[in-house]
């Protein structure tokens, strides 16, 4: 049986196929006219959010019970995908910023470590051999799903970016750690909610090792090894609930979160912003012009 294993031929086939479909695309839009080129984009928005819902016609979706806790928001793939279609007309630039931001940086992220499909949880729950063998094989429809959502939640931000839809600025930049913290506030409210509606069990609340959505309740192991590099900013009395079974709900990845998504978020104005990028920390190093090399226009990325 084929399975999708980092580093494998499945692991890079994926990556493979993402790339030449997001080449293709752009050939496809890059001598359409403005309109045709955003009307395609919200298209690709709106069928991952169908997707986000067909996908309880799909096995192992018949396992969970209700089936509605899959198409809440429960973690940050599927806020975006819920969310992307309302945020897409949003004026406002600091919430398209997350949009275009998180949209891209999940879906790359989503791909070089795919944990949903490597893994052997499903929904909190351990499959059993028979049916990682059903459901997780490199080729199983919900495998397929899992690639073909994420490559929809990156794509739309994407070609946004691409073709100036929506630029990013620096000075805006330090606002993005705090959006998506915001975020990790909204799924953490989610579990509260199905939880109290009796759609998950009370007793898998706060438990890592159970639903576990985007990690708001701790990590299911320690945080020795690489997980030592999220440890460093997660405070000794952050990891730790009342129920004593992980880490206090949110809270622990503020840290986190500020420094990663600092670093992410710094990234993109680096490729998106650099001008103002440079601009700023040769004001901070207080450089003068000449000891900094700027990027010349054949050097911009769009």
């Amino acid at each position: 049986m084929a399975f999708v294993e980092i580093g494998n031929l499945y692991y890079f086939m994926y990556i493979f196929i993402a790339v030449i479909l997001t080449l293709v695309t752009i050939k496809f839009l890059n001598h359409r006219s403005r309109k045709f080129q955003n009307g395609f984009i919200f298209f690709l928005i709106m069928l991952g959010f169908s997707i986000h819902f067909l996908k309880i016609l799909i096995p192992p979706y018949h396992l969970v019970d209700p089936i509605w806790t899959k198409v809440t928001f429960e973690n940050i793939c599927a806020t975006s995908a819920l969310m992307f279609p309302m945020l897409f007309f949003v004026k406002n630039k600091t919430i398209k910023d997350y949009m275009v931001m998180v949209g891209v940086a999940s879906g790359i992220i989503t791909f070089i470590f795919p944990v949903d499909v490597t893994s052997a949880y499903f929904n909190g729950e351990v499959l059993s051999s028979a049916q990682i063998a059903l459901y997780k094989g490199a080729f199983s429809i919900e495998t397929i799903r899992f690639y073909l959502s994420h490559f929809l939640i990156f794509l739309p931000p994407f070609l946004m970016l691409h073709y100036k839809f929506h630029e990013l600025s620096f000075k805006r930049a330090y606002r993005a750690p705090f959006m998506l913290f915001t975020i990790f506030i909204i799924i953490f409210i989610n579990e509260l909610i199905v939880t109290s509606l009796g759609w998950v069990p009370k007793e898998h609340l706060y438990d890592p090792q159970r639903r576990n959505p985007s990690f708001i309740f701790g990590v299911r192991g320690d945080l020795t090894g690489l997980g030592a590099l999220i440890g460093v900013f997660v405070p000794f009395f952050l990891r730790t609930n009342p129920a004593g079974n992980g880490f206090f709900p949110v809270l622990w990845l503020l840290g986190p979160t500020l420094v990663y998504g600092g670093m992410i978020a710094l990234t993109f104005m680096i490729i998106y912003d650099r001008e103002e990028t440079f601009k700023f920390f040769q004001k901070i190093l207080k450089l003068s012009p000449k000891e900094v090399t700027q990027p010349n226009d054949n050097d911009k990325l769009t």
